[in-house]
C-alpha cells in the first residue's frame, strides 16, 4: 500500500532537490557491478543514459532536467519568466511503499506516472525514488509556478485528495495493495 503527503516549502529549491536526488539514497546498488564494465568500457565518456538505463540511479525530471542543480535553475527561471519569485518556491511530497511489496524500478515507474498524471501538463517535477530505508518511496518536488501558465499550485485539499486516488489507482493496477478505508488523513 503506498501511503502519500505533500507540504509547501518557502526556503531553497537547490536545498530540497540536493535531499530528494542524493546519490546514496537514489542509488540502487544491485547494479553496481554493471557500473563496473562501463566504467572499464569508457563508456560514460559518450553516453551519460546508459547508466540511467541500468537504474543505477532514480531520478526523473517531468519538464525539467534530471539533474538538480539544473532543475533548481529552471525552477526559478520559471518565475522569473511569470514575474512569482516569491512566497512558497515549492511543494514537496512523497509516496511511500508497503516494504517487500515493490521493487525500485516499479515504486519508480509509480511515482512517475503519478507526477505525469497529477502535474505533468502544467508543472515542472523532479521524482526521486529513495532505496536506502527497508521500503522504497518516491519524492516529489513540484515547482510553485505553472511554466505552461504561470499560475501557481496552492495544494488545497482537493489536491492531496485526488493525489491518493490516483496513486491508490496505480497501485492496484501494478497489483499492490492500498488502504481501502482510509481516514481523512
Amino acid at each position: 500500500m503506498a501511503v502519500t503527503a505533500i507540504w509547501s516549502v518557502k526556503g531553497s529549491v537547490g536545498k530540497v532537490l540536493r535531499y530528494v536526488a542524493n546519490p546514496a539514497k537514489t542509488w540502487n546498488g544491485q547494479y553496481a557491478e554493471a557500473a563496473k564494465y562501463h566504467a572499464v568500457e569508457r563508456v560514460l565518456e559518450y553516453d551519460a543514459d546508459a547508466m540511467k538505463t541500468e537504474k543505477q540511479f532514480y531520478v526523473t525530471g517531468i519538464n525539467c532536467s534530471d539533474s538538480p542543480a539544473s532543475a533548481a535553475e529552471q525552477f526559478r527561471a520559471t518565475k522569473e519568466t511569470w514575474k512569482k519569485p516569491g512566497g512558497i518556491v515549492c511543494f514537496h511530497g512523497y509516496q511511500s511503499f508497503q516494504e517487500g511489496e515493490v521493487t525500485p524500478d516499479i515504486a519508480h515507474e509509480i511515482g512517475v506516472k503519478l507526477a505525469k498524471q497529477l502535474w505533468g501538463d502544467r508543472f515542472q517535477v523532479v521524482i526521486a525514488t529513495h532505496c536506502n530505508t527497508g521500503h522504497y518511496h518516491n519524492h516529489f518536488v513540484i515547482n510553485s509556478v505553472s511554466d505552461v501558465d504561470g499560475k501557481k499550485f496552492y495544494n488545497s485539499p482537493a489536491d492531496y485528495r485526488r493525489m491518493r486516488e490516483v496513486s491508490d489507482r496505480l497501485c492496484r493496477e501494478a497489483k499492490n495493495s492500498v488502504i481501502e478505508d482510509p481516514a481523512d488523513r
